[in-house]
């Protein structure tokens, strides 16, 4: 027997009852430790692309919003040398960087590699097994959940300021990794699902042990319980990928109603919740904050070249953002206000932009694809015929003027396409939205600007897979005029090609400077190839950027992950992808 310093008798470890609101929640705290120090690391690390950041305006897009410049604007160029003089100087100064760049693009590559059926590349299971283990880790390290499950629980309400932080649109984490908050999404859904996991083995266990020894559910605080983790798998339940696709309205609401509910309930079913809650709810307030500065209301422009697609063409909105981001945008008609979609921006702000028709503007493209855009399109196309005949004779779409409340901008490439030698864009569909915005800001900031930032970059090629010949004719003129305007800078080599899946009439393929077109479906590794093999085609890295659905995507990060060691030959190789789905 041994004594304290009282000589009080100390019992022995083996005989004291297990204490779970004493050794349970040093475990949470630990869980809380972690992905705090892993997410400080990677912020650390992601200091160059917050640098890339601040340079380029994405950072302070991020925070103050669509602007409007009421002043002359000068669409001249900033710098008076020659693009072909930056380029060369550009090159001379980065090669030790592009060295480096090239062995830690072809080191890191392989993390891209996305294996079948996953949906997800092997850095994002790496991040996730690494999540799962910690949280395994400290819900059975010295516990006794048969007998107390009360780890799990602790362990579950510890996760909620995570979850919080991941799905807010003005994500802090992503916003200082240089990232936009959609990168991190995936994160998102599965700690949820990990707070959906530990729950169950908390509550699994109560009941377990509740009929072991003959306990009826009459307690309040069981009845509480029982009801926040029914609300929890209705969350979870409404939040699979089916349900999104087909009713995300209903989905979105669940998620905000049960999860104001599910905090209610948990508090009253213990006070241990509260010191996890209020994080999370911070979180969440501090986005809206942010959307309540950020939200726009601007005057628009819709029209329709068919019932296949709708532009909107947003006045007053010179500054505030850059080329490749998106906004969430809300049209104020009929009774579609309260919903919000996410559309990307097609063109770079009017100092840089080479599209003669968006020069003070937001050019927005909404593919027909659910029951929001089918009306949209519909009301476009809803103009008297009074009208119609005078626009008609002056060869333009039919015009409808709407109100839209803008939020944003979000998202947007990590790196610049411009300090790479050679650029390939790869659309599929509705991608060519982003692309056509990303193309845009990058032959501009080349052709109008004289490589104000010495941009490499003196081969970009376009490659944009479709159904019908048709919908070629839809960005026809943007199109147009970023060609044209590329081929007047020697500096600079400009091709677009178009993959048409369909067997369709050939002959409605628009007259486009340095275009072609084929009936095939696009090879991403015979593209790719085309940058990589051989010496003559330079070692100043290739930038890639693929928009469009999953398939696409997933075999742009396949590729970039199959090349190895051949991507430090070349200088590097590095990869952005927008995948178009819910």
């Amino acid at each position: 027997m041994s004594y304290d310093e009282n000589g009080i008798p100390i019992v022995p470890e083996s005989l004291q009852l297990y204490d779970s609101f004493k050794q349970d929640p040093p475990f949470a705290k630990a869980f809380t430790y972690t992905w705090v120090s892993v997410a400080v690391f990677c912020v650390l690390i992601s200091s160059p692309r917050i640098a890339r950041s601040i340079k380029t305006g994405r950072l302070w897009a991020a925070l103050r919003g669509v602007g409007e410049d009421y002043g002359p604007t000068s669409y001249e160029s900033i710098d008076t040398a020659t693009s072909s003089e930056k380029h060369s100087s550009g090159q001379s100064s980065r090669r030790p960087a592009t060295r480096l760049r090239g062995w830690m693009s072809a080191l890191a590559g392989w993390s891209l590699y996305e294996p079948p059926f996953l949906r997800l590349d092997v850095g994002q299971i790496i991040l996730l097994l690494g999540y799962l283990s910690t949280l395994l880790a400290c819900i059975l390290k010295d516990a006794q959940l048969r007998t107390n499950a009360n780890r799990a629980g602790f362990l579950a309400v510890a996760q909620l300021p995570l979850v919080f932080l991941l799905a807010t649109k003005n994500n802090i984490l992503a916003t200082l990794m240089g990232r936009g908050y959609e990168k991190l999404n995936f994160l998102h859904r599965w700690s949820g699902r990990a707070i959906f996991l530990s729950a169950t083995i908390h509550g699994a266990l109560w009941i377990q042990s509740h009929l072991r020894i003959g306990v009826k559910f009459n307690q309040d605080k069981e009845m509480r319980g029982l009801a926040a983790y029914a609300i929890l798998c209705l969350i979870v339940l409404t939040s699979v990928k089916p349900v999104r696709k087909l009713a995300y309205q209903f989905f979105f609401m669940t998620h905000i109603v049960g999860f104001i509910a599910f905090f209610v309930l948990v508090c009253y079913h213990t006070p241990y919740a509260q010191p996890w809650i209020f994080p999370a709810i911070a979180f969440y307030a501090l986005d809206m904050l942010m959307r309540l500065f950020r939200f726009r209301f601007k005057p628009a422009t819709l029209s329709a070249p068919d019932s296949q697609i709708t532009f909107i063409n947003v006045d007053g909105c010179d500054f505030g953002w850059v080329a490749g981001q998106h906004v969430r945008v809300r049209a104020l008609y009929g009774g579609r206000v309260f919903e919000s979609h996410a559309l990307s921006i097609c063109n770079a702000p009017a100092n840089i932009s080479t599209i003669s028709s968006s020069h003070g503007q937001i050019f927005l493209a909404a593919r027909v694809v659910g029951d929001w855009t089918r009306s949209l399109n519909a009301f476009a196309q809803a103009i008297d015929d009074h009208s119609t005949e005078e626009q008609c004779c002056d060869d333009k779409l039919p015009e409808q003027q709407i109100t839209v409340m803008l939020d944003g901008p979000y998202g947007g490439i990590s790196f610049d396409l411009g300090t790479y030698e050679h650029v390939l864009l790869v659309a599929g569909g509705a991608g060519i939205t982003f692309t056509l915005g990303v193309l845009d800001d990058l032959v501009g900031r080349i052709v109008r600007l004289g490589r104000p930032y010495g941009e490499r970059t003196n081969k970009i090629e376009l490659a944009w897979c479709i159904k019908s010949f048709g919908a070629i004719k839809w960005f026809a003129s943007q199109l147009d005029d970023v060609a044209t305007a590329a081929a007047k800078d020697p500096s600079l080599e400009l091709h677009i090609k178009f993959f048409v899946t369909c067997l369709c009439d050939p002959e409605q393929v628009p007259d486009i400077p340095n275009s072609e077109a084929t009936m095939e479906k696009p090879s991403i590794a015979d593209m790719l190839d085309e940058f990589v093999s051989g010496a003559s085609h330079g070692t100043g890295g290739i930038g890639i950027a693929a928009s469009g659905p999953h398939s696409l995507v997933s075999e742009a990060r396949n590729t970039v992950a199959k090349l190895g060691l051949r991507a430090a030959r070349v200088g590097g190789v590095a990869l952005h992808t927008e995948v178009f789905c819910l």
